[in-house]
C-alpha cells in the first residue's frame, strides 16, 4: 500500500518535510536541533533522487505523449509548490540563522531536480509553450523558467519602489519588507533581467532615484484610470 502511495504521489517525503513539519512556528520546527538538519538534508537528496527514477520509469511506461505530458505537468506542478513554500520558509529565518542556509540548499536540491525535468522532457515543455502561444495566450514555460515567472515592463528598482509602499502601507503583509521581496521576486522577471535577486531590490530601495518614482507613480495613475473604467 506504502508502495502504491509513493507511486500516485512521490513528493509525498518531501512535503512532510518542507510543507509541514519544517514549517516556520509549527511544533515540529520547534523541536528541530542543528544535529537534525544533516540528516533531514541527506534525506532531501535521496528523496530527489527517488523522484527522478520515478518519473523516468514512469514515463518509459508510458506510450502515449498525450499522458506523459499530463503527467509531467503534475511532477511539475508539485516542485513549484514545493520550491515556493521553501522559499517561504526561507524568508522567516534571519540570515544568521542555520535554518535559513538549510532551506537554502533546499531550494539548490529543488532547482536541480527542476533543470534535470526541462533537460530530458524539453520538448515537451517546448510543445506545451507552442500550444499556449498558438491559443493567443502567451508563453507558459520557456527553457529553463519556471512555468510560473511573469515579465513586469517596470525596472528592478521601479518594482522595488511599488513593492515598499504596498509593504509600509500594510497593503501587503509579512514579517519584514525582506519577506516581502524574498516571497514576491523569484516569481517576477523584467524586459532587462529575467532573473534578479531579491538583495538587488532591496538595495535600490535605499537611494530612490527621481525618475524610477515617477515611473512608480504614473503607472500607478496609470492603473487608477484603469480601475475608473471598470
Amino acid at each position: 500500500m506504502a508502495t502504491n502511495d509513493r507511486l500516485r504521489y512521490p513528493f509525498e517525503r518531501l512535503d512532510e518535510i518542507i510543507g509541514t513539519a519544517l514549517v516556520p512556528g509549527s511544533s515540529t520546527s520547534k523541536q528541530i536541533s542543528l544535529k537534525d538538519l544533516p540528516g533531514l538534508q541527506q534525506q532531501i537528496r535521496s528523496e530527489t533522487g527517488k523522484i527522478w527514477k520515478n518519473l523516468s520509469a514512469q514515463t518509459f511506461l508510458l506510450l502515449s505523449h498525450k499522458k506523459i505530458a499530463a503527467m509531467l505537468r503534475q511532477y511539475q506542478e508539485s516542485l513549484d509548490e514545493l520550491k515556493w513554500q521553501a522559499i517561504v520558509n526561507m524568508a522567516a529565518y534571519p540570515e544568521d540563522n542555520p535554518l535559513n542556509s538549510f532551506f537554502n540548499q533546499v531550494l539548490a536540491e529543488l532547482e536541480q531536480l527542476d533543470q534535470q525535468f526541462r533537460r530530458r522532457y524539453r520538448h515537451y515543455f517546448n510543445d506545451e509553450t507552442d500550444t499556449h502561444k498558438s491559443a493567443g495566450s502567451g508563453p507558459a514555460a520557456g527553457d529553463h523558467q519556471p512555468l510560473f515567472k511573469i515579465t513586469c515592463r517596470l525596472s528592478v528598482d521601479q518594482v522595488a519602489i511599488l513593492l515598499k509602499a504596498a509593504d509600509e502601507t500594510r497593503l501587503l503583509s509579512a514579517r519584514s519588507f525582506s519577506l516581502v521581496l524574498r516571497s514576491i521576486t523569484p516569481f517576477l522577471s523584467t524586459e532587462r533581467m529575467p532573473n534578479f535577486s531579491w538583495k538587488s531590490a532591496r538595495n535600490s530601495t535605499l537611494k530612490i532615484e527621481e525618475r524610477d518614482k515617477a515611473i512608480a507613480i504614473g503607472t500607478l495613475e496609470e492603473l487608477i484610470r484603469k480601475i475608473k473604467t471598470y
